[in-house]
């Protein structure tokens, strides 16, 4: 198992530890972001821990913006695609 941080600033700052193998085991979200509702995070974390890897970018783009939608939350300062192309660096 590997761990491994990574912090980027988008519009705003988001940062992501990452514990992976052959799947994402353990992930943390954090920053400086805003996300109404707040539990809306716990969702997409629940989704994205156990994604296996490699993962196809844009079946976990769709997956975090249906999670927003379906929860009718609102992301301000970063993007679903901020936090899948962070994803992606981190396991890399």
């Amino acid at each position: 198992m590997k761990t491994n941080t990574i912090t980027r600033k988008f519009g705003k700052l988001l940062r992501l530890d990452v514990n992976y193998g052959d799947h994402i085991e353990q992930l943390k979200i954090t920053g400086d972001f805003f996300l109404h509702p707040e539990d809306t995070l716990e969702k997409i974390v629940s989704e994205l821990t156990g994604v296996a890897l490699p993962f196809n970018k844009n079946d976990l783009i769709i997956k975090v913006k249906f999670i927003l939608a379906d929860n009718e939350a609102e992301l301000i300062g970063i993007s679903a695609e901020d936090f899948v192309n962070l994803l992606e660096e981190v396991v890399q």
